[in-house]
Order: C-alpha cells, then structure tokens, then sequence
C-alpha cells in the first residue's frame, strides 16, 4: 500500500503543530506500507522562500500566493509540473492532504482520508476576514471524504453538529508530545527574567491574551517580583502602551525561543503555563507543559479539558475572577502545585505517537 501526503502545510507552517503531525506519521514502519510526499520545495522560488514564521496565521490570501494556489477552476494548472504528475500519475493508493484546499479533487479520484484540527473557523467565525474561504473548503472535503480524522472528541462533536457529518465517518485519534526528550537550554536573549508566568505562540484573536493579562494585573502590581514570559512575535506598540496603562510593562517579557529545547527551558522554569484560548481543537502546549514538570491552568476551551484531564485548573476564559484564583492558587498553595505537576506526568502518558500512528494506519488500510 502507497500513502501520498501533499504539501500544503510543509510550505504554510515550518514549524507547528499540525506540521510535527504529519512528520510524527510519516515514522511509521509498517509492513506492505509506503508513503510519498509532494515536495514543498517545488512551491518555494528565490524570490518567494519562507521562513520560519508560520504562515497560517499571515492570512489565507499570504498562504495562496505562497503555495501557488488560486481560487479559479483551474486550480491545478498552477501547481508545479512535477507536482502535477505525481498527483495525475496514480501512483499511489490512498491520498491524506495535510490542509484544506480541494485543488486535488479535480486531478485524482483517488480515496483520500481528511483531518480535521478544529472548528475555529466556524465557531468563531467573527475572527475571520468575510472572504476566507477556509470553512467553504473544509466543508467540501468532508463531504468528498471516505473518512475524516478529528484529532479530538470536541473537534468530531462539532463537526456533527455543525457540518452535520455522519458520526461514522470520523475517527477520533487523540495526538501527542515527544517533549519530554527536549533538553531545557536557557535562551541567550532571556536576559536575568525568573520568577514568570509563561504564554506561548500567538496572541491575538481566540488565542485570548489580553483578557487574562488584564485578570492577572492586579497580582503583578502587588507583587512586583513576579513577570510574565511570552514566546511569539515581539510585542506591539499597542501592546506596550496597554501593559503600561495596566502599570505592569515592566513586568512584561518578551522572548523569541529557539527550538524545543529553548521553550523546555522556559516551561521548566515557569511558576506556571497559562493557556486562556477560547477554543482549541487539540492543546500542544499542555502536553509540552505536563513534559516539564510546568503547573497549567487552562480555559475550559474546545478540546483543552480533553486533552489536560484532571492535571490542570481550569477557568471560565471571559471571567477575571476565575482566572484570578486559578493564578493565586497555583503561586500560593505547594501542595496543589506539587499534585498538578504529578498529575501532569500521568496524563502526558495517556498520549503517544505510536498509538496515534497505528490508529490512523488502520484507517488507512481499511480505505486502500
């Protein structure tokens, strides 16, 4: 059996969540398996290389002109040749594209298998610019699907009761972390920053940062040992004008992590992780946190309460008061600290690439 993996989130996300998936999968060795990628290099020129920012979160329009794909009928006319052929060919027998553009739908009928990572775009659909056309395209490809992977049990809720899927469709296959192999290495740009709470990856949108920054200014003013740490882009003017206005900028950090090694550092040092995101279709950084022996407290967001069990607190993501308390439990009470810290390690153990590989491997071979 042939497997071919497409391109598409190779060149829109060098470094992400739903790119280590894929590369995650692509370790299986199983017998009478083989699999094939399109090359994302054939849709990077000299003058249109990427970096490593993540693409995705540029905008759709910043993602086509990258990848090469319009939006008219004749969508495979601007992929490569080489790109072209592998598709056309046939050589393969199963196809599983790793994003939501349907340009493939007209080159091969070959079956394909469809995962699906949230429903962001349709529940929080206010965050989107009215011409996106993500939800229009994930939408087709469930429907054109022989089977779709949701990588929780929220993202399958969602997908039946908002695209109105038939629930035998989809499989849920948790994901996982292979964080616990990262060796902390303390980042040479941190400067002497400690005693912080830690956010990481975007900020803007449902990822919800100012709400809880807001809920947490009053601990910064009254204990002004106390910093928090962000990874991501650098902070903004308008950034730095509202920490000031709140009386906390110099309480707030901003870092640029280098590898997983770098961000171990920063969750194994961390007071604790906040993850405040309205909705997640999965939560990578909890499971990077529990690898680190980093406290959490999250929202009760899509899929995080799924994914972080009874190893995390939880908190209403537009309440400053729970948020508030889960902040000051977690800086004050050793006990519950140590607990959620042992608790966190459990649950990591729950999630492992190996059983993600093998559930999605027999999907696989009940479609080719």
């Amino acid at each position: 059996m042939k497997l071919l993996y497409d391109h598409q989130i190779f060149v829109a996300q060098k470094f992400g969540g739903i790119s280590r998936y894929f590369n995650e999968l692509m370790q299986a060795d199983y017998p009478n398996f083989s699999f094939d990628k399109i090359d994302p290099d054939l849709f990077i020129t000299k003058n249109n290389s990427v970096n490593k920012e993540d693409l995705i979160s540029r905008g759709l329009r910043y993602v086509k002109k990258k990848t090469s794909i319009s939006k008219t009928d004749e969508q495979h006319i601007a992929l490569p040749q080489e790109a072209l052929s592998v598709l056309s060919g046939n050589d393969f027998d199963l196809f599983h594209p790793t994003y939501y553009d349907p340009y493939f739908l007209k080159i091969s009928d070959k079956p394909f298998v469809l995962t699906v990572y949230d429903m962001i775009h349709e529940i929080y659909k206010e965050y989107f610019p009215v011409n996106d056309i993500t939800s229009h395209n994930k939408k087709l490809l469930c429907e054109k699907a022989n089977h779709i992977i949701a990588i929780s049990e929220r993202t399958k809720e969602d997908l039946i009761s908002i695209f109105r899927v038939p629930e035998e469709k989809i499989t849920t296959i948790l994901l996982a972390s292979n964080f616990d192999k990262a060796v902390p290495k303390k980042p040479e740009t941190i400067g002497e920053v400690e005693n912080f709470i830690l956010f990481v990856g975007s900020r803007g949108l449902y990822k919800n940062f100012y709400f809880p920054i807001i809920a947490l200014s009053k601990i910064l003013r009254n204990d002004k040992t106390i910093n928090v740490l962000c990874s991501g882009v650098p902070f903004t003017v308008d950034e730095l004008h509202f920490f000031k206005d709140y009386q906390i900028d110099k309480q707030m950090h901003h870092v640029y992590l280098i590898g997983d090694d770098e961000l171990a550092w920063a969750y194994s040092n961390a007071l604790f992780f906040i993850f405040p995101s309205l909705y997640e279709g999965f939560g990578f950084p909890i499971l990077e946190a529990f690898a680190c022996n980093c406290p959490v407290i999250s929202s009760t967001g899509g899929s995080l309460p799924e994914v972080a069990g009874n190893a995390a607190l939880y908190f209403d993501p537009k309440s400053y008061q729970e948020i508030s308390d889960a902040a000051n439990s977690i800086l004050y009470n050793s006990d519950l600290r140590s607990s959620l810290i042992n608790s966190g390690q459990k649950q990591l153990k729950l999630f492992t690439w190996e059983k993600c590989r093998q559930q999605t491997f027999n999907i696989y071979k009940k479609l080719a």
